[in-house]
C-alpha cells in the first residue's frame, strides 16, 4: 500500500515511518525540513524500506493537497505532522501564535483529508491525535483543542463516508518518550509556565505511564493494517493494543 505520513522524518513520526517501511509499505513521508527528510529517506532506504521524500508543509494548507493529487491518490494518510502550540494561560499567550497551531493542527489535517478522500476509492485515513484532546491539557489549550476538534472531524467524516469503503479514525499513541512528551521533561527555561507543564509531564513519566516508542508505532501498523476499519469515526488507544 502506499501510505503518506506528514511529520514522519522526526520523532515519533520517524518510528511510524520505520515500522510501516519493514511491513514491505510504499512510504511517502512529508515535512517542513528538507535536510531531515533527506537523511530520513537515505536511512529508511538503507534498511530495505521504499520510500520517497516531498517538503510540504501542513502550515500551506494547500501543499500536502497538491502532493496528493500529484501521486494520482494514496492508500493510507496518516496525519502525524503538529505543532505543539504557545505554553501559558490562554489569556496571556500569543494569540497569532495560538491560531497559527490551529492552522497547523486542524486546517492542515483536514486539508490533508479532504484531497485524500477526493482520490481514494478505498482506504484508509488515520489521524494522531492525544489524550489532552478528549480530557484537557491546562497552560497548552491550543494544542488541546485543536486536537480535541480533529477527533470530533474525524467523528463525522466517517459518517459521511458511510457509504463508501474509506475508514476515518483518531489514534491516540500514548505519551511517548520523544517529540513534545521529551522537550516537556526538561524545557530549558525559567519560564513558570513551561516549568510547571514540565513538572507534570515528568510526574507522568515517573510513575511509568509513559509508552514505549515501539508499542506506539507497532499499534498504528496494526491500525494502517485496516485491522480497526469496522470501528471507523472511534478513537484508538494503548487500551486496544
Amino acid at each position: 500500500m502506499r501510505v503518506l505520513i506528514t511529520g514522519g522524518a522526526k520523532e515519533l513520526g520517524r518510528a511510524f515511518s520505520e515500522v510501516l517501511g519493514a511491513q514491505g509499505h510504499h512510504l511517502v513521508i512529508t515535512g517542513r525540513d528538507e535536510k531531515a527528510l533527506d537523511a530520513a529517506g537515505t536511512e529508511l532506504r538503507a534498511q530495505g524500506a521504499d520510500v520517497e521524500t516531498h517538503v510540504a508543509d501542513l502550515g500551506d494548507p494547500h501543499a500536502t493537497p497538491k502532493l496528493i493529487e500529484s501521486l494520482g491518490g494514496v492508500d493510507v494518510l496518516v496525519n502525524n505532522g503538529a505543532l505543539g502550540g504557545p505554553v501559558g494561560p490562554t489569556w496571556e499567550v500569543d494569540e497569532n501564535d495560538w491560531w497559527r497551531t490551529f492552522e497547523v493542527n486542524l486546517r492542515g489535517t483536514a486539508s490533508a483529508m479532504n484531497a485524500a478522500i477526493r482520490t481514494m476509492t478505498s482506504g484508509r485515513i488515520i489521524n494522531v491525535v492525544s489524550n489532552a484532546g478528549v480530557h484537557r491539557w491546562p497552560y497548552v489549550t491550543a494544542y488541546s483543542v485543536s486536537k480535541a476538534a480533529v477527533i470530533k472531524l474525524g467523528e463525522n467524516l466517517a459518517v459521511e463516508l458511510k457509504r463508501r469503503p474509506i475508514a476515518v479514525l483518531s489514534y491516540d499513541p500514548g505519551m511517548v518518550d520523544t517529540g513534545l512528551m521529551r522537550r516537556g521533561c526538561a524545557p530549558h527555561t525559567d519560564d513558570p509556565d513551561l516549568l510547571r507543564v514540565s513538572q507534570w509531564t515528568r510526574s507522568q513519566r515517573d510513575e511509568g505511564r509513559f509508552t514505549p516508542v515501539e508499542q506506539s508505532a507497532g499499534l498504528l501498523a496494526r491500525i494502517v493494517s485496516g485491522e480497526f476499519d469496522h470501528r471507523s469515526g472511534g478513537l484508538i488507544t494503548q487500551k486496544d493494543h
